[in-house]
């Protein structure tokens, strides 16, 4: 009697377990491409200094403008921050992505760009974010990927100075 329990109870652990992983996989789908041949990025500059950034200010955007230069349609995904201070959202004819940051969990979100159209991403930052003593110089880094073969991985940059 003993040891059918053990078994049964063995039994309902790994099917729970399974379960709990089966879910919590679902619940992290990330958007993936295939490089394509005919996806071309164009970038218009990829790092900006923004100067002294007023503390009261709040957030300060900046826009990272780009180009579908390419035959193919251009993919852009997963978009991320490095510092949580500052959050990313991909613009296109008035429309915005959602927000990413640096902790934003994984997502299935793609913007396409079909030839010859323009997009943006924008940075955010958020001066007051680290509080009073969060004044002086600062760098953040905007990322994400795309399926131009020749510019899988983008990177903007931009650094200024926080001032009360």
């Amino acid at each position: 009697m003993n040891k059918k329990f053990l078994i049964g109870f063995i039994l309902f652990m790994v099917v729970i377990i399974g379960a709990v992983v089966v879910v919590a996989g679902n619940g992290s789908q990330r958007a993936s491409v295939q490089k394509t041949v005919g996806a071309k990025i164009t970038l218009d500059h990829t790092s900006k200094d923004l100067g002294d950034i007023p503390y009261e200010k709040g957030i300060t955007y900046h826009s990272f403008q780009f180009q579908n230069a390419g035959t193919a349609t251009l993919e852009v995904i997963n978009i991320k921050t490095s510092c949580m201070c500052t959050n990313a959202f991909f613009k296109q004819n008035g429309k915005e992505s959602p927000q990413f940051g640096m902790s934003t969990p994984p997502s299935d979100w793609k913007g396409l760009l079909k030839p010859g159209e323009k997009a943006e991403i924008v940075a955010a930052f958020d001066a007051k974010y680290h509080g009073p003593q969060g004044v002086g110089p600062i760098a953040r880094t905007v990322s994400f990927e795309t399926n131009d073969p020749d510019h899988p991985y983008v990177e903007f940059n931009f650094n200024g100075t926080v001032v009360k």
